[in-house]
């Protein structure tokens, strides 16, 4: 009777060792849990948009504006553009009008400016896409006021290829120009930067809004770790998006 206690005990911490151990690794799990922070990173197809427009609270789409059109083309440099257009992307998925939009854009100048929100008020106001279900992102944080004006949210693309990975000396410089900055301008926006970044940014830009991503370099070294750090970042009232990568079953950009 005793060894079939110890079987049945055993059979049950096991049974739970496999459930935690999902719960845990399974980011099905955490886009239940989390829904509205999870958006997936690099959607620069159509094909990619559509297989998981339905599935997800948002996407994050690398944008460079053309001065020989006047609109967006959908790319991330250095890869080739492939002639997509930011109308002709968000069209393909104009049934789901409740997706939100992380445009990551890649090329804002002063020169541009005012034709790239022209063209993104066209383009919204066609597709009725609500202004608030748009990020735009650009290390030009002082050009991206003119797009909160607008009603689009906007967000201050912070150092790359990581404060992390900068000396003691050179994040210092980099944590003063950050705040000057912000001082300046007097940001309200996000904040948007690597997700090794993000034990920095609680120290140094703890009451900001933050967006963060995640990289190919995620779980490689220590994949326990970053699992808990994944898990801090979501839980932290003040990081509103973590971009994940997706396997796309179709065309991959």
């Amino acid at each position: 009777m005793m060894n079939r206690q110890y079987i049945l005990v055993g059979f049950v911490v096991f049974c739970l060792f496999v459930v935690l151990h999902y719960l845990f690794y399974s980011n099905s799990f955490l886009s239940m849990v989390f829904y509205e922070k999870i958006w997936i990173h690099r959607v620069n197809s159509k094909e990619k948009l559509n297989e998981i427009k339905d599935s997800f609270f948002g996407v994050e789409v690398d944008l460079v504006f053309q001065d020989s059109t006047k609109c967006f083309d959908v790319n991330h440099p250095p890869e080739k553009s492939i002639g997509l257009n930011l109308n002709e992307f968000l069209s393909s998925a104009s049934d789901n009008k409740k997706l939100s939009y992380w445009f990551d854009f890649k090329n804002l100048e002063p020169s541009n400016q005012k034709h790239a929100i022209e063209c993104l008020n066209t383009i919204s106001e066609k597709l009725s896409i609500s202004k608030n279900q748009i990020i735009v992102e650009s290390p030009r944080v002082e050009l991206l006021d003119s797009f909160s004006k607008q009603g689009y949210q906007v967000s201050y693309y912070l150092h790359w290829p990581g404060l992390y990975t900068l000396s003691d000396s050179n994040l210092n410089q980099e944590l003063i120009k950050i705040n000057s900055t912000i001082k300046n301008l007097n940001w309200n926006g996000f904040i948007s930067s690597d997700y090794r970044d993000y034990s920095l940014l609680n120290i140094y830009f703890s009451t900001h809004k933050k967006l963060l991503w995640l990289d190919d370099s995620f779980g490689k070294e220590n994949k326990f770790r970053d699992r808990l750090t994944l898990f801090e970042m979501l839980s932290d009232d003040n990081v509103s998006v973590v971009l994940m990568k997706y396997k796309a079953k179709t065309i991959e950009r």
